[in-house]
């Protein structure tokens, strides 16, 4: 082979390296080939678009949900023994991030807590939701998307916003994958 001919082969091998992604790029974002994979990484469902909290409330905790992932139950009713039971859980699964548990903290939204003479559970907020018609709607709207009847668990990223929902379909070893991927995210 000539060594013009070698130099075109090479050029033509050079644009096509650039060029197959570039190709391929396209015909996968204009729809013209449908393809979808099998399965994603996440088991939660993904809010789209995701909704800022600060956006539906002024309080102060509003404040509290950047910097770090928050991990909601939230419940549109008084909090009770169930409600305890969500918080026993909301504990475990933090306690499996092991050393990256301090990148993910727990939150408890209810109507209203009843008293209880001890709190296992004091690292978690816990807040009010009583007179945020405005927040407790949206919740209420999510809910479907989550575990119903006004219920949900959800993930606040960094950054403030509701971004993904947990169904009754979810078991907690799902839940747990998807919290580990999450907080390995953001150092």
């Amino acid at each position: 082979m000539h060594q013009k001919s070698k130099n075109k082969l090479i050029i033509l091998i050079i644009f096509l390296l650039f060029a197959i992604p570039v190709l391929v790029a396209y015909l996968l974002g204009s729809g013209l080939v449908d393809f979808e994979p099998s399965s994603t990484k996440n088991h939660g469902l993904f809010i789209s678009p995701p909704i800022k909290v600060a956006d539906y409330t002024e309080a102060d905790w509003v404040n509290e949900l950047t910097d770090h992932w928050t991990l909601i139950y939230r419940t549109a009713e008084v909090c009770d023994e169930a409600c305890l039971n969500w918080e026993n859980k909301l504990h475990r699964y933090n306690l499996t991030l092991a050393q990256n548990a301090d990148k993910l903290e727990l939150m408890v939204l209810a109507e209203e807590f009843n008293n209880r003479e001890e709190d296992p559970y004091q690292h978690i907020t816990k807040v009010t939701t009583k007179g945020e018609k405005v927040l407790n709607d949206m919740f209420n709207d999510l809910s479907t998307q989550s575990l119903g009847s006004g219920s949900g668990l959800y993930v606040v990223a960094p950054e403030g916003y509701l971004m993904m929902a947990f169904t009754r379909d979810n078991k907690p070893e799902d839940i747990i994958k998807d919290l580990k991927l999450l907080v390995k995210r953001k150092g």
